[in-house]
């Protein structure tokens, strides 16, 4: 609608209807055309301006160009914030506030993509949305300014320095008043065991003197060049091995250092990754590691991840008589069974046909969503909670069965799967759900491989993504994807780690529902996407679903009878009530105003 309302008085400034929705008219018309056009326009109304202008006051107040200035304020504000971040943490290498003002568009946007890589945010290269909740994230005061990106699946950075010596001794400066000093003293030497338990290295206090590893709480300017910024944001910060401040670790105490609990600061997770700067690692791009530059909160049962061990023992050696465990998946502890009784297609899977109903009766698939979906040695899988269906060639639907009494392994506490793929080339299965990730070979967890379930950071997911929605292999490059709200991430050759340049945005596949609830490559080459009763058919070539879609998941696939679309049921259940029910005349009347409102934008754009 393009719609003016003039006054004469000159200190009322004219207003601009269309503008609301960022287009500016085509061509400027009089006072008198344009009043006509709107009316004749609009059939509910001859004061569409009025109408229009009324709204728009209500919901936004006065208009006055005092908001625009602001909003350059606060651009400014937030550029002046991006570069003071990007030259504090290293990517502005030797650049002062000056001199980095200097610095070409083209520069500035490279160095925010490196920053937004390592955060695992899209690499937009300008400060979005999450690249400034990613600077507001609490985080290890040294420099990323070491850190590599490539392909290779060692993510953790060395420094240039180490400690030419074995045994190693430290120093509490002095302690927080946030805890009882037993407890930091506890804290400590339990953040040197992290380190001690997978190297030679052994850590010994001493009372007074110069320790190699000298350890103090401090607040704002403390004489080392590099000050505290108060309560958020930096907690601390550790000098690389070396002589004077070599090794010294400062702790923040403007923070709330807490102890066992994930109320405040966790001492014990921000000392331990000190201390792996202290030792001589510089911060690790693996989302996950204990050397990865942001806090990632409180962990009941914390193990050191396989990229610290790595990097630490690159540089002192392993423990004594400590071998690495091979990562899985391996050969399961005794070999699957086929199955005669023709429920499961003899295809290696065991299964008791004994246990098909516990805990009371599945869910109609006819009727709910899927969680997750797969294809399996080219049988197609159906997870609903707890439970699991199997489609033939045909799309019959096999009877359900419980999770737990076929896929031999998963702990009772998991209810709900939420995605799962077969991976290659190995043909194990991969299944996830929360922040966690299984093995199976065939319906059995490989063994070695934790009934707990492994984080999903191995795969390269980002700490803050919670669960992942759905895994597919996309047919056009035959490629393995995940997706986790409106995020996903292409997975390497092997299927074990997250390529370069992602995460990407889901809206290049246009069409797609945001979150999707499963999908999947058809034995026909296609891939198909579901979200809630519908699913819809991808267009490879041209990067969006197809025409004609989305259609009904429970007559196409499932072979359901009887099944209708919701809005059809809404208004026959609706028909079917008694007139003077007024439930019924308040939903009839919604219905209308719908309609009426779809036909009210329609008319308008003619």
């Amino acid at each position: 609608m393009e719609c003016v309302e003039e006054h004469h008085d000159a200190t009322t400034p004219v207003i601009i209807v269309n503008n609301l929705i960022n287009q500016a008219p085509k061509t400027w018309k009089s006072t008198e055309g344009v009043a006509k056009h709107c009316y004749r326009k609009n059939f509910l109304s001859g004061s569409c301006c009025w109408l229009m202008l009324y709204l728009f006051i209500i919901l936004f107040g006065y208009v006055s160009p005092t908001p625009l200035r602001a909003s350059e304020k606060h651009y400014r504000e937030l550029q002046a914030h991006g570069l003071e971040y990007l030259r504090r943490f290293g990517y502005l290498s030797g650049a002062s506030r000056e001199t980095g003002n200097l610095m070409s568009m083209e520069d500035m946007s490279d160095q925010i993509k490196r920053l937004q890589r390592l955060g695992q945010i899209p690499q937009t290269g300008v400060i979005d949305r999450r690249t400034q909740e990613l600077m507001q994230k609490p985080r290890c005061g040294n420099s990323d300014n070491n850190i590599t990106f490539g392909h290779r699946k060692k993510r953790y950075t060395l420094a240039p320095t180490k400690w030419e010596k074995k045994n190693l001794t430290f120093r509490i400066v002095n302690y927080s008043p946030d805890l009882p000093l037993h407890n930091i003293r506890n804290v400590i030497y339990g953040a040197f065991q992290v380190w001690s338990d997978v190297t030679k290295l052994t850590f010994t206090e001493i009372m007074s003197g110069e320790a190699d590893i000298m350890i103090q709480f401090a607040s704002r300017y403390h004489q080392d060049g590099y000050p505290f910024d108060g309560k958020g944001m930096i907690l601390a910060h550790a000098f690389f091995p070396g002589s004077g401040r070599g090794g010294d670790t400062h702790f923040d105490d403007d923070e709330r250092w807490t102890f066992n609990s994930s109320d405040g600061v966790d001492l014990f997770m921000v000392a331990a990754h000190e201390f792996g700067h202290a030792l001589g690692l510089a911060h690790s791009s693996e989302p996950g590691a204990l050397m990865y530059p942001w806090y990632q909160g409180f962990q009941t049962k914390f193990l050191l991840p396989r990229d610290d061990i790595e990097g630490i023992q690159n540089m002192y050696g392993p423990k004594q008589g400590m071998e690495l465990p091979d990562l899985p998946p391996v050969k399961p502890t005794q070999p699957p069974k086929t199955d005669n009784d023709g429920n499961d297609g003899d295809d290696g899977y065991t299964v008791n046909p004994t246990d098909r109903d516990p805990n009371g009766q599945a869910p109609d698939p006819c009727t709910q969503s899927f969680d997750a979906l797969t294809v399996v040695r080219n049988e197609v899988f159906l997870f609903i909670g707890n439970w699991f269906w199997r489609l033939d060639s045909r799309n019959i639907v096999r009877d359900p069965i419980n999770i737990h009494q076929f896929w031999y392994g998963f702990p009772n506490e998991i209810k709900r799967i939420d995605a799962v793929f077969e991976r290659k080339p190995d043909g194990k299965i991969v299944f996830f759900a929360g922040d966690k990730y299984w093995v199976f070979n065939a319906n059995y967890l490989v063994s070695s491989f934790p009934t707990e379930g492994r984080p999903i950071t191995e795969f390269g997911i980002p700490p803050d993504v919670k669960k992942i929605d759905t895994v597919f292999v996309w047919g056009f490059n035959n490629r393995t994807y995940l997706v986790s709200g409106d995020m996903y991430w292409k997975l390497d050759q092997n299927n074990t780690y997250v390529e370069y340049d992602y995460p990407r945005d889901m809206s290049i596949w246009r069409g797609v529902p945001v979150p999707v609830d499963a999908a999947f490559r058809h034995s026909n080459g296609k891939t198909y996407f579901f979200y809630g009763p519908n699913y819809w058919e991808f267009y490879d070539l041209k990067m969006k679903t197809r025409v004609g879609y989305p259609k009904p998941i429970a007559t196409d696939w499932l072979n359901c009878k009887n099944v209708k679309s919701s809005l059809v049921n809404q208004v026959q259940d609706i028909w079917q009530k008694k007139p003077d029910s007024s439930a019924s005349l308040h939903s009839i009347s919604a219905i209308f105003l719908a309609f009426s409102l779809v036909l009210s934008r329609l008319w308008n754009q003619v």
